[in-house]
């Protein structure tokens, strides 16, 4: 990072693979995200139908004290908000084509 506190970040959809009878999943993307050079993926971003709308959430996993479910990636609202429009945008674009 430099004095600032910023770093430069970018993102790429690497796949999206629509689910098909799993209840309210709708598809499974893996993410690379880039921070200043340094690439990272994240697999298991969760496409999730919530009554008229798609939501987009981070992978999970089942905490062994409590067994609740929790983010297994917690990102900026910001970011999250980029990735989850770039994901709708690409599913928007695949049911057009078909």
């Amino acid at each position: 990072m430099d004095a600032a506190g910023t770093a430069t970040v970018t993102f790429t959809v690497t796949d999206l693979e629509r689910i098909e009878g799993a209840g309210r999943l709708a598809a499974l993307a893996a993410i690379e995200i880039e921070l200043d050079g340094i690439a990272l993926t994240v697999q298991g971003v969760r496409v999730v139908r919530q009554k008229n709308r798609m939501t987009t959430e981070a992978p999970r996993y089942r905490d062994p004290r409590t067994g609740r479910w929790l983010p297994a990636v917690i990102l900026p609202d910001e970011l999250g908000a980029a990735i989850a429009r770039e994901v709708h945008r690409i599913l928007a674009r695949q049911r057009r084509a078909g």
